[in-house]
């Protein structure tokens, strides 16, 4: 009986042992380690599968906004006095949750700047199964108007949906359906554009809601972004 138990332990120490030698040497290979990231989320696909997602980033600068600089940290419409912000070239990696393989993307930024405060890098949580969680990276255009790439992981592929311009970030409607809000200064009114989302095909449809009373839609505008 100590024999086989002799036996056992030994077999156990030796498959802890290869698992960690395993996993040390999967990680070495890694572009990144997950402390290099600036920012990270976890994005689950359309099936529930969960990926870590990391914005790092290369040759940052840190700042803090103000009205005094006139230089990139420079406070304006993207970026309130007393903003943190970040600038460098940022690179976006996947890591499917309870795996050591961290990949890396081919979306580069160069020479992004991250405001933390207004988490110009930000995510739309699913709220339905079957719809996947949405990435946004963000920039400001204006005072009415900021751009942002949207992304989700298809097939364990970190995939490129659309760029998205609005004046309000979006909302989610029902199961894979997105509404936005743009603001025109020329003539003061507010105008929408829905998209329907297709992830298995990466394909959507746009198409225009018209509200009787803008203002309060407006309003009512719910944040489903975090």
């Amino acid at each position: 009986m100590k024999k086989y138990l002799k036996v056992l332990i030994s077999m156990v120490l030796l498959l802890v042992g290869f698992t960690v030698f395993h996993s040390t040497a999967e990680a070495a290979k890694n572009p990144i380690s997950p402390k290099q990231s600036r920012i990270t989320y976890t994005l689950k696909d359309a099936n529930g599968v969960a990926y870590k997602v990391y914005f790092a980033g290369v040759r940052e600068k840190k700042a803090i906004a103000s009205y005094s600089r006139d230089d990139w940290a420079s406070a304006w419409a993207g970026a309130n006095e007393g903003d943190l912000l970040y600038k460098g070239n940022y690179t976006l990696y996947t890591q499917k949750v309870g795996t050591g393989q961290i990949k890396k993307s081919r979306y580069y930024f160069k020479d992004y700047t991250i405001n933390t405060n207004r988490k110009s890098v930000h995510m739309y949580p699913s709220k339905y199964k079957g719809q996947p969680d949405i990435l946004a990276v963000s920039e400001t255009g204006s005072s009415n108007y900021e751009g942002a790439d949207w992304y989700y992981m298809k097939n364990g592929v970190l995939t490129h949906i659309t760029e998205a311009g609005y004046t309000e970030r979006a909302q989610i409607l029902k199961k894979n359906q997105f509404l936005t809000a743009f603001y025109d200064n020329s003539d003061g009114k507010w105008y929408f554009s829905g998209m329907n989302f297709n992830p298995t095909k990466n394909t959507f449809e746009t198409f225009t809601p018209v509200y009787k009373n803008p203002s309060a839609v407006i309003r009512n505008w719910k944040k489903h972004w975090n």
